[in-house]
């Protein structure tokens, strides 16, 4: 059993009043001689002496209905009214044609065994045919919302269906209530991400790179990085500092504006105004490749920066690449029930038994004032 609001428990402390009341009226009084006391004292102190039954009963009934009090006033769910076999098993699946396809004998063995299935949507909606998806639905945003309205605030075995990319990251973290297992489907036709440092070389062509440079240090700087990222991960360059007979450069670097990009080449122009009307190859920076203006310099982190800039140059990194394990975990969090139903249940039952104490009590009471004054 829970207790929704627990600190109410303290309450219970409560029972001492009824018990501190009725050894207070227990108490001796105080003896006041007369002359007739004297032959009627003998003959009612025997029948007088210790405690009646009836007001034992009376002062247990009491503290029963302050425990009870607090009881209810906690707010207790009580597990045992729930279902007594496995929660109730639902599958939510993403309307796409990629999810399905690969998912396909887990849905139907779910649709023989009479499990629920629904598409993700702006609401949840039975699947009666799997190869009849909605149309014009979007499951963004949605996975939430959906989750709630199924469960209902019980615990409930969710199978959750979708396409694994992304585009996932801008989800705010979802929880479930209950149980769940996920089913990323991941799109095997896109190119996978290269590790380069797993793959050395990751490239085994050489790289054609060009310093057009008229500062001496701010070549050398650049020629050190290029270096580093050779020794590393093994990339093969070939550097000019003078433009020659080559007619292809992977890489220009300069600390003047290119009069014309070429497409394929990366260019990186230092030391100048960036240009709004830059083609999306010319990558500008204010500052020189110097130790005295870049930060970049400074920290050390050029040769990683180079190597961010070659791995998207030689399109190592797949456009939409899927979340891995870790994140996919991160992303779903696994919540208790809100325990409303339970808690529901079970106050109806409470509030009669205090109901029926507190009759007794009263009948307890009142027998016991008709019998004083008798």
């Amino acid at each position: 059993m829970a207790f929704l609001q627990p600190y109410m428990l303290w309450g219970m402390l409560a029972v001492a009043v009824p018990v501190a009341i009725h050894f207070w009226y227990q108490k001796k009084g105080k003896t006041i001689e007369w002359a007739a006391m004297r032959w009627l004292g003998e003959q009612t102190t025997p029948q007088q002496r210790g405690i009646r039954l009836n007001e034992v009963w009376l002062m247990i009934l009491r503290c029963l209905v302050v425990l009870l009090l607090a009881l209810i006033l906690s707010k207790p769910a009580a597990d045992w009214f729930k279902n007594a076999g496995k929660p109730e098993v639902i599958h939510l699946v993403q309307a796409d044609r990629l999810v399905t396809d690969t998912y396909r004998f887990e849905l139907k063995k779910a649709q023989r065994n009479g499990e629920h299935i629904y598409w993700l949507g702006a609401r949840p909606e039975k699947v009666n045919d799997l190869a009849v998806k909605p149309v014009g639905t979007s499951w963004s945003g949605f996975l939430q919302q959906n989750i709630n309205a199924l469960a209902g605030g019980n615990a409930k075995d969710f199978r959750l269906y979708f396409r694994n990319d992304r585009g996932l990251e801008g989800f705010s973290p979802v929880y479930v209530p209950g149980e769940y297992q996920l089913f990323p489907a991941v799109d095997s036709s896109q190119k996978k991400q290269v590790d380069i440092l797993k793959n050395r070389p990751p490239h085994n062509g050489t790289l054609h790179v060009l310093l057009d440079y008229r500062d001496a240090a701010e070549r050398h700087t650049v020629r050190a990085a290029l270096s580093a990222l050779s020794e590393v991960y093994g990339f093969s360059f070939e550097i000019e500092e003078k433009k020659g007979s080559v007619d292809h450069y992977d890489w220009v670097f300069t600390d003047r504006q290119w009069p014309d990009p070429q497409p394929g080449t990366t260019y990186v122009v230092s030391g100048n105004a960036p240009r709004w009307n830059a083609p999306a190859n010319v990558i500008q920076l204010r500052d020189t490749l110097r130790m005295a203006d870049s930060e970049l310099v400074e920290s050390g982190r050029l040769p990683e920066w180079l190597g961010d800039l070659l791995v998207e140059h030689l399109d190592f990194r797949t456009t939409n690449p899927p979340l891995s394990r870790g994140q996919l975990k991160a992303l779903f969090k696994k919540v208790a029930a809100s325990g409303a139903q339970e808690e529901a249940v079970l106050r109806p039952w409470l509030l009669l038994i205090l109901i029926l104490l507190m009759a007794a009590e009263r009948w307890l009471a009142l027998r016991k004032t008709g019998r004083s004054h008798g």
